[in-house]
């Protein structure tokens, strides 16, 4: 029996050997390409943290361009558009953002508060929760503190929902401030100034007082009937945060 014997010329040979390199070439280029966009993301983030919103706004456009597909880069600069105050251009690269990466809960978080700002507020839930679903989001806290957030904006017929949100909250990371905050915040609706000052002291446990910590601890202690702390307080908040809008509350106040 006889076996049919195949023969390549060296021309076919030598294409196969040329589109061999060029995928290796690709790949290699490629790889390289998304290197450097990671690199630009960075250097982007770290422009916008010190306020240098020209060159972030440079890195981040490069980013973009070098890995098109790349999620994280198309979330920062969805980021600086919001801080540029161009709406419509923030939408649609926190959506790219989320498209690309429908994991990306970093960027679905802050998708939702972009979207709670212009009073979206089902579509703004929407991306907290598909947020906190994904199993491999690092801090879900977050996302829960923001849904919550977003639901108190919306007056005192959603502050039940926004307090179980603030539980699931501490429930992963107990000590983190602006769920601890809130929370004090929600005692104060529903006038628990005994809850009030038991999530204001944990809150001051974990780091320095704000302005609006004081000023909830100034509420709390005059529901509590505890007007000789109330001084105390104030003289803290007028020290610390003269310029603040709760400075001007406390002084507004009627006592």
């Amino acid at each position: 029996m006889y076996r049919t014997k195949v023969f390549f010329s060296p021309l076919i040979w030598l294409l196969m050997l040329l589109l061999t390199s060029c995928v290796t070439v690709n790949d290699q280029k490629g790889s390289q390409l998304e290197k450097a966009s990671k690199i630009n993301v960075q250097l982007g983030i770290g422009y916008y943290h010190r306020g240098n919103h020209e060159l972030a706004n440079e890195k981040l456009v490069k980013a973009m361009r070098q890995d098109p597909k790349s999620s994280q880069a198309h979330h920062a600069y969805a980021v600086l558009q919001n801080r540029f105050l161009d709406k419509v251009k923030a939408e649609f690269y926190f959506r790219k953002a989320v498209t690309l990466d429908p994991q990306n809960s970093e960027a679905l978080n802050n998708f939702g508060a972009f979207l709670c700002t212009e009073e979206r507020y089902e579509e703004a839930n929407k991306m907290f929760m598909q947020a906190v679903e994904n199993s491999i989001y690092r801090s879900p806290e977050v996302a829960f503190t923001s849904a919550a957030v977003c639901l108190m904006k919306q007056g005192a017929s959603q502050t039940a929902q926004a307090k179980e949100y603030l539980k699931r909250a501490l429930a992963i990371g107990s000590n983190y401030r602006p769920a601890l905050i809130n929370m004090a915040s929600v005692n104060l609706i529903e006038k628990d100034y005994k809850m009030s000052s038991l999530y204001l002291k944990r809150f001051h446990l974990t780091g320095n007082a704000t302005a609006r910590s004081l000023w909830f601890s100034i509420q709390t202690e005059i529901g509590l009937g505890n007007n000789s702390k109330i001084n105390p307080i104030a003289e803290k908040l007028h020290n610390n945060f003269p310029d603040s809008k709760e400075y001007k509350q406390w002084l507004a106040l009627d006592l």
